[in-house]
């Protein structure tokens, strides 16, 4: 099976509805705001169109031309196409694979940090994902006024409840720090006032 980039996988999610060229694609993604989960332009669209095309997973419908405008170019989804996008997404949807987010190796080296220190980057890190949260409350509202179906934005859902357990336990671990729920290793704290000492 062809390895899928997630703009791929936004052109085939398109092309499930119907037979479209590249320009009414872009529209599409505008409008949905399909580009959330990975960056769009109009050279990087029509990159993913020409390696679909020549990796078989779309075909060529009809080529036309509307008065002075640009020859378009419509495409649909080939049976290989069908066949890959699914079997992407149920990969997707029920593996647990290891993913290796920056934060969470942060995390794990928190402890490096001066206490008061790792405390006021994770302040600024819970008020950087409540600015995230109402960005995205705001997104789902106008989503909704524009009545753009809810299972084509589920994902929204899906990134504002992962952001809303971070904030969650970014602050349980900012309550635990300051009042003295977890303890900074002795050994480390010495051995930063060291090298602090010796920077002097």
């Amino acid at each position: 099976m062809v390895a899928l980039r997630p703009l791929a996988m936004v052109v085939l999610e398109l092309l499930h509805e119907s037979p479209m060229h590249p320009y009414e694609i872009q529209q599409k993604i505008r409008e949905r705001q399909l580009g959330r989960l990975t960056k769009v332009t109009v050279g990087s669209l029509y990159h993913a169109v020409e390696k679909l095309e020549k990796d078989q997973l779309i075909e060529v419908v009809e080529t036309s031309r509307d008065g002075r405008r640009p020859e378009r170019t419509t495409y649909q989804l080939t049976e290989l196409g069908v066949d890959t996008f699914r079997a992407e997404v149920l990969a997707n949807v029920s593996e647990v694979i290891p993913e290796y987010p920056r934060f969470a190796m942060a995390v794990q080296h928190l402890h490096t940090l001066r206490q008061d220190e790792a405390v006021t980057e994770l302040r600024r890190r819970a008020s950087a994902l409540k600015k995230k949260l109402a960005v995205t409350d705001v997104t789902i509202a106008e989503l909704t006024m524009q009545d753009v179906e809810p299972v084509f934005w589920i994902d929204y859902d899906y990134t504002r409840a992962m952001r809303q357990a971070e904030l969650d336990w970014v602050e349980r671990l900012i309550d635990r720090l300051t009042n003295g729920g977890l303890r900074w290793p002795d050994a480390v704290h010495r051995r930063i006032e060291e090298l602090e000492e010796d920077r002097r």
